[in-house]
């Protein structure tokens, strides 16, 4: 039933190297400049009203302007807001509505008709105009009317020109559709319907500008999901990331704005998938920077660890050599500096480094990862030094991508034979680990033993004894349940594990510990402990342990029959974790094993002795009846039929070798029903 397991858990310009991996060759990942990224969307917007209209008088334009600022004035007197201060005190002309305070989009009706023509005339008057709106546009009761009248659109379609605009007008046009969006979804609507955001998005690469595109994208995308999932497709994330990496985007503020914006895209599918392939190493290399503050490489590692749950992204990983970097985050977590008496950013830390050991190790687990990191190269031997780390994350890492590496006998039979691992994994099953650390070592020590050439050098490093401290860890079930299955593995055909196994814990006659093995510390975990799990994989070991014994029987060596005689005369218990594996229901094949076991001990006269101590457990001798009974000729399929008469087979042997061995143990009434059910039955052609 066991198998080698998964353990759970700049070169140049426009690209860099994932690493110094030296080994198999491992291409460069390229990084896409941003103005050639942006120039391959095919978006075409509504286009700016034509600037080819007669030019306006001086005089004209002015007269326009100032009635322009009238309106808003007039408003901003009516309701109080600071938003135009200093504009004139308004017309008697201005609208009866606006007059009263009241935000109709009809009140701007004149002002978009103005603004058009000061911007067909290419008016100087234009700037100062559009900043008089983007003020406005900061007062709340403002932010409707403009999307309704049309004023937004006219300046979104001003920001996505294909024409010269000034920078000011741009300036202010962007603060206009960014006030005019905020808390505003009618307004963000008319933005993601015109695909508006990539327009803005293109204004990153404009030193003038990018201090204010920021915002207002993080301003239209914020509690609005359509808007997110717009500019994640349109690849902010990469875009945000490479332009950071150039140092076109600084100050703490603006790299917050920039950095929310990439982890917002981090969770829109159609964001990750659209990435380029070198946005996981922008991710890597932002978060190893020295600058980069706490919060912001949690941010980052939290977008990293997402995009490298898609499967593309896990092979770019591994196929450019970037899981030494990843590898470098984690190592790179424990020098970060961040408040240690927040309860808050402790388990912040602790959350991230979980998701990385956990990213780390689906990585290893693909099939490329044993081809491109091979043993012996750098990598691993950085993983093998990770083994005997004070930071627990590093130990179970390089248990788990070491153990992941462990696929076949001959990798498992180099790590024992030429790096010697396994004495490093037994060291750490000795130390005072923490149980996420015991539960990798045993976990990749498991792997190891899987080759049964390995077994040997496990006894020869005293497995048995290093693991037999850990049955003793009744708050932590999983960490018995993995010492106890470690010890079956070790046991299956290994004579030498086998022997320590049934080592005397004391040399000393007079000592109580002389009479006690390390099976019998096993034993009394049965006994304790309330794990069905526990108590099958014991009976499992148990049975591994006759197996093992009775296929050198025949040998008869004096080592062999002194084992055999101290598993019988030290454990009159022995048999009763087999029991176990026959009452549970989960595992048909596992029952089956249970009924062959009793059967191998029932064939000798030690043995028969423990099968009786098993079979006054009721609920086995009530399912040994219910075995011998069986009729297989109902309409079973053919692998149900065949796995029935295989056990009734066995319990027939069972029965058989009892009665010959005549244990004095064995009650009279047990006796002779059991003397009963051997009359006149035959072993099937099938066994």
């Amino acid at each position: 039933m066991d198998s080698k397991k998964d353990i759970s858990g700049p070169n140049g310009p426009g690209q860099l190297s994932g690493g110094s991996q030296t080994g198999p060759t491992i291409k460069a990942i390229q990084l896409p400049e941003v103005k050639v990224l942006l120039s391959e969307s095919n978006v075409s917007f509504s286009p700016a009203p034509a600037t080819e209209s007669p030019k306006v008088e001086p005089l004209e334009a002015q007269k326009m302007f100032k009635s322009l600022q009238e309106i808003l004035d007039e408003s901003e007197k009516e309701e109080g807001s600071f938003a135009v201060r200093d504009l004139r005190a308004s017309l008697e002309e201005a609208d009866e509505d606006a007059q009263h305070g009241i935000r109709d989009p009809r009140t701007l009706s004149s002002v978009k008709t103005t603004v058009e023509k000061l911007w067909q005339s290419r008016s100087e008057y234009m700037a100062p105009a559009v900043e008089a709106l983007a003020n406005a546009s900061r007062d709340p009761s403002w932010r409707a009317p403009f999307g309704e009248s049309g004023l937004l659109d006219f300046f979104l379609r001003i920001i996505a020109s294909t024409e010269e605009v000034d920078d000011q007008i741009l300036l202010h046009s962007l603060r206009l559709a960014g006030n005019s969006c905020a808390d505003t979804d009618e307004n963000r609507r008319i933005v993601v319907e015109g695909n508006y955001t990539l327009a803005i998005l293109r204004l990153f690469l404009k030193p003038s500008l990018v201090h204010i595109a920021i915002p207002v994208i993080y301003n239209i995308c914020t509690d609005f999901e359509p808007a997110q999932s717009q500019v994640a497709h349109n690849r902010v994330a990469y875009i945000a990331l490479k332009l950071i990496k150039d140092g076109s985007i600084t100050g703490n503020a603006l790299l917050n704005y920039a950095y929310e914006l990439i982890e917002m895209a981090s969770g829109q599918a159609s964001g990750i998938e659209r990435s380029p392939d070198g946005t996981i190493l922008l991710l890597m290399e932002m978060a190893l920077e020295k600058q980069t503050t706490f919060a912001q490489f949690c941010s980052l590692v939290n977008c990293l660890t997402t995009y490298l749950q898609n499967d593309r992204f896990q092979n770019v990983c591994v196929r450019h050599g970037l899981v030494e970097t990843m590898l470098a985050v984690l190592r790179h977590s424990y020098d970060l500096e961040f408040d240690e008496s927040s309860k808050e950013d402790v388990g912040a830390l602790a959350q991230l480094q979980l998701r990385v050991n956990q990213t780390l190790s689906d990585l290893s687990a693909l099939p490329e990862f044993g081809e491109l990191y091979p043993l012996g190269f750098p990598f691993s031997r950085v993983l093998e030094s990770y083994l005997d780390a004070d930071q627990d994350q590093l130990q179970i890492c390089a248990c788990v991508m070491l153990g992941n590496l462990a696929r076949s006998d001959e990798v498992c039979s180099r790590m024992v034979r030429e790096f010697r691992i396994h004495e490093r994994l037994i060291s750490v099953l000795k130390s005072d680990a923490k149980g996420a650390v015991l539960h990798a070592a045993i976990g990749f020590l498991k792997n190891l033993a899987i080759a049964s050439e390995n077994r040997p050098f496990l006894a020869h490093a005293g497995v048995i004894p290093a693991v037999s401290r850990l049955w003793a860890f009744e708050t932590v079930p999983q960490i018995q349940f993995s010492a106890v299955s470690l010890v079956r593995q070790v046991t299956v055909s290994s004579v030498e594990n086998v022997s320590q196994l049934l080592e005397r814990l004391s040399a000393d006659p007079d000592s109580p510990a002389h009479n006690k093995t390390y099976l019998s510390l096993l034993l009394s975990l049965f006994g304790r402990s309330d794990s069905a799990p526990i108590k099958t994989e014991i009976g499992r070991t148990v049975a591994s342990l006759c197996r093992t014994i009775n296929s050198r029987t025949r040998e008869s060596s004096e080592e062999i029959n002194t084992l055999f005689e101290r598993l019988f005369d030290l454990h009159p218990d022995l048999a009763r974790p087999i029991g176990a594996m026959i009452t549970q229901k989960e595992w048909p094949v596992v029952r089956s094993e249970g009924w062959f076991a009793l059967a191998l001990m029932a064939s000798s006269k030690q043995g028969s002795l423990a099968v009786v101590d098993c079979l006054q457990n009721m609920d086995v001798y009530k399912l040994l009846e219910e075995t011998l009974s069986s009729d297989n000729s109902g309409s079973l399929d053919e692998t149900e039929k065949q796995k029935r008469i295989k056990d009734r087979d066995n319990t027939i042997i069972l029965v058989k070798e009892l009665l010959k061995h005549d244990p004095q143990t064995l009650p009279a009434t047990q006796k002779a029903m059991l003397q009963d059910f051997a009359k006149g039955i035959k072993i099937s052609p099938y066994s």
